[in-house]
């Protein structure tokens, strides 16, 4: 699995932020749900990694997406933290741009508060150093982890390529 494939299964694609020449991303921010055969039931969420996997599948049967042709927008839904059930909703063209105007969507302190009580859990010592930096070192901090996260994925992906591999081979460890 490539590093940013990782990234990505991570968080979820949406129209604004998918890599249109990725064949994982290309089609996937679209296939994230269905309708559900009762319309009053909304949409039904696909798991992790089926958008990904139709999405390369259907982009190597040939299909393209036209934002020229596009009628209807995908906006992701109010509640981030619950993951890929957090379904988002169908929208027209002036909503979607509303949407994506919006520098402050709520959903960006949503998951700050997320990851910071994850982390208050796992290491509240961590969570506590991180609060008591100046805006200035956290700045600093976020530019060495950014250097850093190509690497780190990398790492993940090998082990996740070496847990397929063994899967494949039929071994437990």
């Amino acid at each position: 699995m490539d590093p940013s494939e990782l990234l990505r299964s991570l968080t979820p694609v949406t129209q604004a932020n998918a890599n249109m020449d990725d064949p994982r991303q290309h089609l996937a921010w679209g296939l994230g749900t269905f309708p559900a055969p009762n319309k009053q039931m909304g949409e039904v969420p696909l798991q992790p990694p089926v958008p990904a996997d139709l999405s390369e599948r259907l982009h190597n049967l040939g299909f393209r997406h036209h934002p020229e042709l596009q009628q209807k927008w995908i906006i992701p839904g109010d509640h981030p933290e619950a993951g890929y059930l957090n379904i988002p909703r169908v929208v027209d063209h002036e909503t979607y741009e509303s949407w994506l105007a919006a520098q402050d969507h709520p959903a960006a302190d949503e998951w700050t508060e997320t990851a910071k009580s994850l982390l208050g859990k796992i290491d509240p010592d961590a969570l506590a150093h991180i609060e008591a930096m100046s805006d200035e070192e956290k700045a600093v901090a976020r530019e060495e982890y950014r250097q850093q996260m190509p690497a780190a994925f990398e790492r993940l992906a090998q082990l996740h390529q070496d847990i397929a591999e063994t899967s494949a081979e039929g071994g437990t460890e």
